[in-house]
Parts: structure tokens; C-alpha cells; sequence
């Protein structure tokens, strides 16, 4: 579907003169706690399972000044009608990661997210920890919303985002089974902590570079997104950026697997 690339992994091996007792206990403890020499021997995120060798997509690498906006919906249905308001105003087209359960229950909201130019993807069944569940089980949860989304509209586009953003090797190469490239996002938004309007524009724009995928939420435990949508919008083209759906960011681009967070 899109050119793949797998991390490499290298084997780091750390010669220990035993010169007493003491010194190998303090290199037992620098181990330990996976740092030596200020840096991590295995990086581990607080969104993720075990360590992956098979990485998802965090941002697209493009010369193009180009980013998107991504929003996830799990529940709720107050937040969503502001989200949309502001993305017709400024004629900005994003990226839905869609429950396939809220689907169904908000099929006219979904209908209504599909016919205003956005794009759905997937977000999963059950609001569950994926690396924390057997193949099968994980299989079911993405197969399940695939069906879903499929009833409400006629397109679901090829990306599924974990939920929680939690993922291992087993859930990422299940999703490419099924038809789906795992994307996570290299922007975070932190709406979803609703830290304030003024605090998320100036994280975004800060932190924003061309090709990112940028992370909301329109679910109702983002009560402030709509209020910063329209300063990180009017920033982010201040900028010289362009707003398009994850699809048109991954044309002439190549999935970047290194998480830049």
C-alpha cells in the first residue's frame, strides 16, 4: 500500500572490566534503569506495549508544507458539532479516527463528518490496551470496527489508530493483515487534558513540522479543542502550512516509522 520501512535494530554490547564488587553494582543499576551515557538502551513510551520492531506511522517525510489535522471520537456527541463548525468556516478537511461502537450509535453524526470531505478511519472496537490482548482478540477488536464503519459509509480510508495509541509488533502487523497501516501522530495536541485554548495553540505550533500528523479529539473529554482550533488553524497556515486529510499528506511522501516525540 505504502512503501514500508522496517527499523533497524542493533545489539549493543558493553564490555564490564570487574574491577570490584561496587563498580558492577552501579553499572547493574545504570542498566537497570536503561541509560548509559545519557542514553536509553530501550525506549519506552507511555503510550505503547513492548518495544516494536515493526513501527507505525508517526508523520509523513514530505518537502511539502503540508500537516493534518486528526481527530479520535470514542463517546460523547457535544463536541463533535463545534469541531465540524469550525473545520466547514475555515474550509479545512481532517482525518476522523472513529470507535466503530460510537459509529453506530452516531451513524447521522458519522454520515455527516463523511459528506462535509473529511475522511474516516479506523479507531478500533472496545476503548482497550491492544498489546495487552492475544492476536485473535486483537484481530476481532479491528475486524469488528472495519464492519461497523463500512455500515455508515461507503469509504473507510486505510489507516487505524490503536486506542490509547498503545501498540506492540503483534497489533501493528495484525492491523497490515487487515488491510490497515497503524498511525500514531507526532503532534499532540494535549486536548484531551484540556489545559487551555491559548496553551494547545502555542504547543502546536511549536512543536509542528512539515508532513505531521497532528493529534485531537472530538470526543466530550476535549471540552476546550473548539476553542483552539481556530488559533492553531490561522497559525499553522500563518506559518506557510496546508491542512489535508492524512491521505493527501501520505501522496509523495514517505511514512516516517521513527517517533519524534
Amino acid at each position: 500500500m505504502y512503501g514500508i520501512k522496517i527499523t533497524e535494530v542493533r545489539t549493543v554490547k558493553i564490555v564490564v572490566l570487574k574491577k570490584s564488587v561496587v563498580c558492577l553494582g552501579m553499572l547493574a543499576l545504570i542498566y537497570g534503569l536503561g541509560f548509559l551515557n545519557g542514553r536509553f538502551l530501550m525506549p519506552v513510551s507511555p503510550v505503547t506495549g513492548p518495544a516494536a520492531k515493526e513501527m507505525p506511522i508517526f508523520y509523513v517525510q514530505k518537502k511539502a508544507q503540508e500537516v493534518t489535522l486528526t481527530f479520535d471520537i470514542s463517546w460523547g456527541e457535544q463536541t463533535l458539532p463545534k469541531v465540524l463548525q469550525i473545520l466547514k468556516e475555515y474550509q479545512v478537511p481532517a482525518t476522523f479516527f472513529l470507535s466503530g461502537p460510537w459509529a453506530v450509535r452516531h451513524s447521522e453524526a458519522v454520515r455527516m463528518i463523511y459528506e462535509q470531505g473529511h475522511e474516516i478511519a479506523s479507531h478500533g472496537d472496545r476503548h482497550v490496551n491492544l498489546s495487552e490482548y492475544p492476536k485473535e482478540a486483537v484481530r476481532q477488536n479491528i475486524a469488528k470496527a472495519h464492519q461497523d464503519l463500512l455500515s455508515v459509509v461507503p469509504r473507510v480510508a486505510p489507516f487505524f489508530r490503536p486506542p490509547n495509541g498503545d501498540y506492540d509488533d503483534l497489533v501493528i502487523d495484525t492491523a497490515r493483515e487487515l488491510g490497515y497501516e497503524t498511525v500514531i501522530w507526532a503532534v499532540d495536541s494535549l486536548d484531551w487534558k484540556n489545559p487551555g485554548p491559548d496553551y494547545m495553540v502555542e504547543r502546536v505550533l511549536k512543536k509542528v513540522f512539515p508532513g505531521a500528523v497532528i493529534l485531537c479529539h472530538a470526543s466530550d473529554s476535549s471540552k476546550e479543542i473548539h476553542l483552539a482550533l481556530p488559533g492553531i488553524i490561522k497559525g499553522l497556515r500563518a506559518k506557510g502550512y496546508k491542512l489535508v486529510t492524512l491521505s493527501q499528506l501520505m501522496e509523495n511522501g514517505t511514512p516516517g516509522r521513527n517517533d519524534p516525540r
